[in-house]
């Protein structure tokens, strides 16, 4: 977390201290316009002048007890100076005497309630004391005397330490405005705005920001306050009309995040194209190189995915990030092959790792490695035991490997988590379908899936495909034609829809498409039904 508190009245450190050094005693003299008080002002009573001079020699020497006796006597003899009184103060404040310090300096401010310095010594003296509420009235008064930087930059301080916010920033920037010199007053705002998540944090970011805008700490607090903000516009206005900006040693990170925005917002050329100019500053920069790899995935480009994830892989050996970029590529690409090869190389690297495990799972699926996809997925739900995805996963592999007792348990549980769960009802169906066991429910929960969700090839060719199983012919054909309308190129489809016209008698049309099917997956019971068609 960031600490605000060792701003908090700069000026004061003295306060705390009780040593007797000649340097403290420096400190605690604040600039007083009337350093020496005048003899008018102890009554032209020679022995308090001299008893004040003493004073004054014991508090340089460090002797504040010998100071205060000194002082109390030219009091005693008469005098009554606001200055006596301000001297006082420090003297009891330096042994330790705090309530007789705060009552001498309250005495101080009550015979010139319009020096300012008394004020804030009284003020820096509360805040030592932990009384905040009190030193804070006493600053809102010292302002409305004169409002300087100092005392509204203090002001801020007191209201961060009572929990005010708002007030705090509010007096952190009063405090820059009035003195541009204070640029640690911003940036204490920023820095407190960023760390709250406040609703101002970018304004104020971009007032420090341009104060500097070469500096790298201020683009990077002006860059995390725009995280996850639409404010691209901004920041590409700042290239143009701050040209310094691109003398910044993080600019890499500006073109970063206009980037990054630009790619959430589906805007993929401007996104490759900054992700591309922070390259070529910093070409083993991790944030560019992989959301340039996701960039070209999103694109289609899955080759220049592929290029890219390997470089990443190469800088950064142990991150998993590059590797599972390169695997969706390979996996879009339908290259399960590479794909499998790609986890095989990594799975020794991150073996609790859930993803990897996950996609070794829907590889081996793809693959049709059945026995090694339950492992993996089982592996994961180890790792994860509520991974819906997971649980998808294996239910589907048990139920390719006929473990159908465990398939069916993982999909009632699902359906349990969530009954609207659309893959459940559709997967649960089909597999009851499948097994030639209780169709009625089988498509009760297929014709619950096509409401949830509309026009999903996959859903309406199982409910096709139960009409078919239950001799529902004319709505078994009109559902997986359907399906073949959204998605024509998938092999099983293709075979069920012909499996229908046959059963229809419609025998050439048949043929045509359990030939469509051959040609995209080779299957050898396809082959057997053609023959025996013909």
């Amino acid at each position: 977390m960031f600490t605000y508190r060792k701003y908090l009245t700069i000026l004061s450190l003295f306060l705390t201290a009780c040593s007797v050094s000649k340097e403290k005693v420096s400190i605690i003299h604040e600039p007083l316009e009337k350093e020496i008080i005048s003899q008018s002002q102890i009554e032209s009573s020679e022995n308090g002048i001299n008893n004040f001079i003493d004073g004054m020699m014991f508090m340089e020497q460090g002797e504040y007890a010998r100071a205060i006796i000194e002082f109390q006597e030219a009091i005693d003899k008469g005098s009554n100076s606001s200055e006596l009184f301000y001297y006082l103060s420090d003297g009891y404040w330096m042994i330790q005497k705090y309530e007789k310090s705060i009552s001498f300096s309250k005495k101080a401010i009550a015979n010139s309630p319009n020096a300012l310095d008394y004020r804030v010594s009284l003020g820096k003296k509360l805040i030592a004391l932990n009384e905040l509420d009190e030193a804070l009235e006493v600053f809102l008064e010292a302002s409305e005397l004169e409002s300087t930087g100092e005392i509204l930059f203090i002001i801020g301080d007191i209201k961060l330490e009572i929990g005010d916010i708002d007030g705090a920033l509010i007096y952190y920037r009063q405090a820059y405005k009035k003195d541009k010199n204070l640029t640690l007053a911003l940036e204490v705002a920023a820095k407190l705005a960023l760390e709250k998540n406040h609703r101002e944090k970018f304004e104020i970011a971009k007032e420090l920001f341009i104060t500097d805008v070469a500096s790298p700490e201020y683009l990077r607090i002006l860059i995390e306050s725009i995280q996850g903000n639409d404010n691209n516009g901004y920041l590409l206005s700042l290239i143009n009309d701050f040209p310094a900006v691109e003398t910044n040693p993080l600019i890499n990170n500006l073109y970063n995040q206009i980037g990054f925005q630009f790619l959430r917002e589906g805007k993929l050329d401007q996104a490759e194209k900054y992700f591309l100019k922070s390259i070529n500053i910093n070409s083993n920069d991790r944030f560019p190189l992989y959301y340039l790899a996701v960039t070209y995935q999103e694109q289609g480009k899955f080759n220049e995915s592929i290029e890219l994830s390997r470089k990443y892989i190469q800088s950064f050996p142990n991150d998993r990030d590059g590797y599972i970029n390169k695997i969706i590529s390979y996996l879009s690409l339908q290259n399960y092959e590479e794909a499998l090869n790609e986890l095989n190389i990594v799975k020794e690297i991150f073996q609790s790792d859930f993803e990897i495990n996950y996609l070794l799972g829907l590889v081996n699926y793809n693959l049709k490695q059945f026995i090694d996809s339950e492992l993996y997925y089982s592996k994961a739900l180890e790792i994860d035991k509520k991974s819906i995805p997971a649980l998808h996963g294996l239910a589907m592999v048990l139920d390719q490997n006929k473990k159908w007792v465990e398939s069916d348990k993982i999909y009632e549980s699902l359906l349990k988590i969530n009954p609207n769960d659309v893959q459940a009802l559709n997967n649960y169906a089909y597999s009851l379908v499948e097994r030639n066991e209780q169709l009625s429910i089988a498509l009760e929960m297929s014709i619950k899936s096509n409401l949830i969700e509309k026009d999903n090839p996959s859903y309406l060719d199982t409910l096709g495909w139960i009409y078919f199983k239950t001799g529902e012919l004319k709505l078994a054909e009109e559902y997986i034609a359907q399906s073949l309308l959204f998605d024509e190129n998938s092999a099983v489809v293709l075979e069920h829809y012909a499996d229908v016209l046959v059963n229809l008698n419609e025998i050439e049309r048949a043929i045509i498409f359990y030939k469509k099917s051959l040609l995209i997956e080779e299957n050898e019971s396809i082959k057997e039904k053609i023959e025996n068609l013909e």
